[in-house]
């Protein structure tokens, strides 16, 4: 049934195969290049379509579906998924088990990870790209969960001041670490602007464009001027103490979107009191009420 798509594909190109010799042989050196450069054109057009067939049909694994103690553990433990309505739950429940089906989580010192340091992961992921119109993880092929804090060389260290980190570049370009103690802690206080699971997967939408430079992906050229300048106010507030954005949000254009991106999806409330420009701007990227009208798209992971 498979091989059935390409069969036009395979006539088309046997007969013109088949006929340049014929046509040589009556002198039609002319029509004999024509249909060369057609049989050349079907290949490649054979090649990409079924490049892009395959890639269709590869790009994602069937959802993890989610036990019912999942959604009450997700219900005590995800305050942001305790706030949803019961049809935004089950877009949340979906993602999750898409994400946990297509990405690799791997707990450091256990054979196989604990199903909620998975949901931890995933649920990050989903709430920082959550009203989106799309959740699509990039290359992100693996989260390391490590059992501590670690070094800027990934080298485990409890005394280590990394505790999350998305590589760009190299070896591990499609590799995420995670602190599990920061991981954790930051779903057990969710009112203080800091979630580094949160954190670190606004960094991996920043990087869909290529560069973790504090502009993400999907921002039209307007917005950009309008992002930038924001960016740039925002950041001298809080050198100069006169934010309510945490201090590591100053110390680039990349934290501050991480960090921005965590406080919004945290304390909406609180940043729309504090800082009504930036509320808008990024309730607008992320655009929420538009994409829920319009109905959530699982093709576009």
């Amino acid at each position: 049934m498979k091989n059935k798509t390409f069969l036009p594909w395979i006539i088309l190109f046997l007969v013109a195969l088949g006929s340049i010799p014929i046509i040589l042989h009556y002198k039609g050196f002319t029509s004999a290049k024509i249909v060369g450069i057609i049989v050349v054109i079907s290949v490649i057009s054979a090649l990409w379509f079924w490049r892009i067939n395959t890639r269709k049909k590869a790009s994602r694994k069937a959802r993890i579906l989610l036990s019912v103690n999942d959604k009450h553990w997700m219900n005590k433990y995800i305050s942001f998924y305790q706030r949803l309505s019961k049809q935004d739950k089950v877009i949340f429940e979906d993602r999750v088990g898409i994400f946990l089906a297509n990405v690799q989580i791997t707990q450091i010192g256990k054979e196989k990870p604990e199903k909620e340091t998975c949901i931890y992961v995933a649920s990050s992921a989903v709430i920082a790209y959550w009203g989106l119109p799309y959740y699509n993880y990039g290359n992100l092929r693996e989260v390391l969960v490590y059992p501590s804090n670690f070094d800027m060389d990934n080298s485990l260290n409890k005394r280590g001041i990394v505790n999350g980190k998305v590589h760009h570049g190299g070896l591990m370009n499609n590799t995420m670490i995670l602190s599990l103690p920061a991981l954790i802690k930051g779903f057990q206080i969710d009112n203080d602007k800091k979630n580094v699971g949160i954190h670190e997967f606004s960094h991996l939408l920043d990087k869909a464009d290529g560069i973790i430079d504090g502009i993400p992906e999907y921002m039209g050229e307007e917005d950009k001027k309008i992002w930038i300048q924001l960016m740039k106010e925002g950041m001298e507030n809080i050198r100069a103490s006169n934010s309510t954005i945490p201090a590591y949000g100053g110390t680039s254009e990349a934290e501050f979107f991480a960090v921005v991106t965590t406080y919004y999806k945290e304390c909406p409330s609180l940043l729309k009191i504090k800082n009504r420009p930036l509320f808008e701007f990024i309730d607008g990227y992320f655009n929420q009420e538009k994409f829920k009208e319009e109905g959530d798209n699982y093709e576009r992971l």
